[in-house]
């Protein structure tokens, strides 16, 4: 008889299309209030700007 597979074989990545684990690997993490931070500091570089200059 023939062996009975147990485990499903993984899906096959075709047309870009990359499984979430890929994709995962090469992407750079940033903390959420970080990038929340970063909105807010240039968000108040402009205003002063536009104060000073507008």
């Amino acid at each position: 008889m023939a062996k009975r597979k147990d485990k499903t074989p993984p899906l096959m990545s075709s047309a870009g299309i990359m499984r979430y684990f890929e994709e995962e690997k090469t992407q750079i993490k940033i903390n959420p209030k970080s990038v929340f931070a970063f909105g807010l500091i240039i968000g108040a570089v402009v205003f002063i700007m536009n104060i000073f200059y507008g």
